[in-house]
């Protein structure tokens, strides 16, 4: 008797001790992934949702000044925002995963009312499996695969900078694609592409791999367009059922400047002056 209750006694020091272990190599703080190599994957229509356990490092109470995030899609709730020495608290972040894929990393700087105090980073992962992808192609890119270049995924604005006289150079191709677990059933397919404005052309073309490509093109490239920006929008229709319509940005700068300054494809157009001004 006596030494089946040591026996079931070791046993459960055992156990707890395993568990306690467990508990603590599992535990994390600052990040809601112990390593990148462990971030989750999400459809491209599931928002990303991170409870994050965070902890004061420092020896005395602080309070929180401001949250910075690296996006401003980052939606950011900090249950306290008074913490002492070595307290823990949570940061609730959610991020809309629409018109995204691959992996993702963002981050949160917390700072506090004493600026001399380091502040606390924190850091997300995760990957987003997209619904149908939209990326640009390089003029002689491979049509049948996505750019092995994060920058030319996910784009959905597109920036040109041509003279009024010379429209034949305003070209531009977007590849759509869907993989294979997640697409409509009988693949991919543009049901149709809704443009009503004066610059551009849309041809598309269904590839051999099931992926579509979008050439756009100068409407008239023998004529001459107003000088001023034309900020318009491509509406591309599919048969997918979570992403049935697709909005692309198409920003074209006609002026007689064009090849003499540089744009920033990522800042807002900037305004057009009439002519003779």
């Amino acid at each position: 008797m006596l030494r089946s209750l040591a026996l079931l006694v070791s046993l459960s020091f055992t156990c707890t001790a395993a568990l306690g272990a467990a508990d603590v190599a599992t535990a994390v703080e600052n990040t809601n992934v112990a390593k990148p190599e462990l971030a989750p994957a999400l459809p491209e229509r599931t928002p990303f949702s991170a409870h994050i356990t965070v902890r004061n490092p420092h020896d005395r109470a602080v309070k929180v000044e401001r949250l910075d995030a690296s996006c401003t899609c980052m939606h950011l709730k900090l249950a306290e925002d008074f913490l002492l020495p070595h307290q823990t608290t949570t940061l609730d972040i959610t991020v809309d995963d629409t018109n995204r894929s691959g992996p993702q990393h963002m981050g949160v700087s917390i700072y506090f009312s004493d600026d001399e105090l380091e502040p606390i980073e924190v850091q997300c992962w995760w990957s987003v499996i997209p619904d149908i992808a939209v990326d640009a192609l390089a003029p002689n890119a491979d049509t049948t695969a996505r750019p092995a270049e994060i920058a030319w995924r996910d784009i959905y604005k597109f920036v040109s900078h041509e003279r009024p006289d010379e429209l034949n150079r305003l070209n531009k191709r977007l590849r759509l694609s869907s993989a294979v677990d997640v697409q409509p059933v009988g693949g991919l397919e543009i049901l149709g592409l809704e443009y009503t404005g004066p610059v551009w052309q849309f041809t598309p073309t269904k590839q051999t791999d099931g992926s579509w490509v979008v050439t756009a093109v100068a409407k008239n490239a023998n004529t001459e367009l107003a000088e001023k920006t034309y900020d318009e929008r491509l509406i591309i229709r599919t048969n997918h059922p979570h992403k049935p319509t697709i909005s692309v940005n198409f920003v074209a700068i006609i002026s007689k400047k064009a090849g003499r300054e540089s744009i920033d494809p990522l800042a807002p157009p900037p305004p057009m002056m009439p002519p003779g001004r």
